[in-house]
């Protein structure tokens, strides 16, 4: 039993906190939210992008409630990662959560998408 402990705590535990804000479309009610997600990754650097993809695609809750990115945090073994986002990756999120809700059909689905009007 002592091995299977050993062996399971041998790699880094990556973890994301995910801050945005949701609009509830059919009542117009902000509420500001924290998510807190686990990140299967073997490196910093790979946990900054899965971290940023999950942003985008978590941020997709439901056909009734749009989202907005405010700001992430990445934690390595309980401590947090001095790993901070600028303003231009910020809006590259929120232009990404704008691009895949835009022409959606209920929840998200990567594989089916309405095709663009243009």
């Amino acid at each position: 039993m002592f091995l299977g402990f050993t062996c399971y705590s041998c790699g880094d535990k990556y973890e994301g906190e995910i801050m945005y804000r949701t609009t509830m479309l059919s009542y117009m009610i902000n509420s500001i939210k924290t998510t807190h997600v686990d990140i299967e990754a073997t490196s910093d650097q790979q946990v900054k992008i899965k971290f940023l993809t999950q942003a985008t695609i978590y941020n997709n809750i439901s056909p009734y409630t749009q989202t907005q990115f405010i700001k992430g945090t990445l934690f390595k073994n309980k401590k947090r990662i001095d790993y901070s986002l600028d303003q231009y990756t910020i809006d590259g999120i929120n232009q990404s959560i704008k691009r895949i809700t835009g022409y959606r059909n209920g929840y998200f689905n990567p594989y089916i998408q309405k095709k663009s009007p243009n």
